[in-house]
């Protein structure tokens, strides 16, 4: 989960609950196992690009009318394209949100699933090796340094509450 503290209702700690959900999936040969797991992935990358989406969207707000922040905000976000967690997680949920499920690497095992086998060894971007809670779990990373950079930089913030407890 997130380090940033206390129970948030943030973009970014929804992402981190909906990526620790797939984790904790087991490998069932139930294939209702396999929609729970990649409803989750694709929560995680959806409030991942939520995140951004509302980091950006308040920076531009702060910076309407004073043309040097603008400027600033501009030249960061023009910076930010280059991490690759930014196309990733915007190519993967233009995906979702417009043709369909994410397009996923699935091992295929043989035998039925080992005993304590997770669901997270099956899917994966990249290679066979590297599973996709991998995958989007760097790039969510990524999008929690630059949104605790922004936060820092133009005082923006992706957080719209606090749980009273």
């Amino acid at each position: 989960m997130s380090d940033r503290g206390g129970v948030r209702r943030d973009a970014i700690t929804r992402a981190w609950f909906f990526l620790e959900q797939a984790r904790r999936l087991p490998h069932r040969a139930d294939f209702r196992e396999y929609e729970a797991f990649e409803a989750y992935l694709e929560a995680a990358i959806i409030y991942s690009r939520v995140a951004i989406h509302r980091l950006h969207s308040q920076a531009r707000q702060r910076a309407k009318g004073d043309p040097h922040l603008k400027a600033e905000v501009d030249a960061w976000w023009a910076s930010l394209l280059e991490d690759p967690a930014i196309p990733f997680i915007r190519d993967e949920r233009n995906f979702i949100a417009h043709e369909g499920p994410p397009k996923f690497n699935q091992n295929i095992m043989m035998g039925g699933p080992a005993p304590g086998q997770k669901m997270e060894e099956l899917y994966y971007y990249e290679t066979p090796d590297i599973p996709a809670t991998e995958t989007i779990e760097r790039h969510l990373r990524s999008v929690e340094r630059i949104v605790t950079d922004a936060e820092r930089r133009f005082g923006t913030s992706t957080l719209f509450g606090l749980w009273e407890g």
